[in-house]
């Protein structure tokens, strides 16, 4: 089964400020667009980001970094001599301890699906949204701004929960945690579950990224039909936070 991924292409084109060909075709490209600089998703500043996807050639890759290193990180790929493009390749990796000290790169393994490959979880404890008026809901609010649903246990308390960030107006990325204690009961793949229906229901694309590390996350999302798309390679160098009048 393979998945439409054109909206999510026009996303990262968007995001990277490249072309979907760029995507695509083959080689490593780099953009600088002005965007860059300024605050993404929440708040967050992100100066470099790096995608690489499933289907694109071999070796295709896209590098968007701001425009006051552009030119330095074009003179670095001429001068690489490993990979460059995630999830293999660790040379960007000096290029971003020089230029961005105080970031931390992460790599993710990309995941999304739709209505023909998504495949509903049963609820293991009952599933809400949590109130805007809950005596959590400040906390979640400072990280998330999409729709947070809870799964909670006899006593009322939060044992799990999966929380939306509304990347843009068509995709939807899901985040998830579930308690220690409560873990290996199938409530995260419950929780992701409905966060994935309301993000369909509202016409988007579900979107899920996880540390290439982490085998249980992944395994969470293949569970319920997410589909691999690629790699991202980030690094964040702080947040400006949204004020709210």
């Amino acid at each position: 089964m393979v998945v439409s991924t054109d909206r999510l292409d026009r996303y990262w084109a968007h995001e990277l400020g490249c072309s979907i060909s760029s995507l695509y075709n083959g080689g490593v490209s780099t953009c600088a667009p002005a965007h860059r600089e300024a605050p993404r998703w929440m708040g967050w500043l992100i100066p470099l980001e790096c995608i690489t996807l499933d289907r694109s050639a071999p070796g295709t890759g896209v590098i968007s970094v701001t425009p006051t290193v552009a030119s330095d990180l074009i003179k670095y790929l001429y001068g690489a001599t490993t990979n460059v493009l995630p999830p293999h390749g660790d040379a960007l990796t000096p290029f971003i301890r020089a230029h961005f000290p105080h970031c931390y790169p992460k790599n993710h393994r990309i995941l999304q699906c739709d209505y023909t490959s998504f495949t509903p979880a049963p609820e293991i404890f009952p599933i809400s949204l949590l109130p805007e008026d809950d005596i959590h809901a400040s906390w979640y609010r400072l990280h998330f701004d999409g729709p947070i649903f809870v799964a909670r246990n006899e006593k009322g308390t939060i044992a799990s929960w999966a929380a939306i960030k509304c990347k843009s107006d068509e995709i939807w990325e899901m985040a998830v945690v579930t308690e220690t204690r409560y873990r290996g009961m199938g409530l995260a793949r419950s929780v992701v579950s409905r966060a994935t229906l309301a993000a369909l229901d509202a016409g988007k694309v579900p979107l899920y990224l996880h540390d290439l590390a982490n085998t249980a996350s992944s395994r969470v999302c293949l569970s319920l039909g997410y589909q691999h798309y690629g790699y991202e390679l980030t690094c964040e160098s702080g947040r400006i936070v949204p004020v709210r009048y």
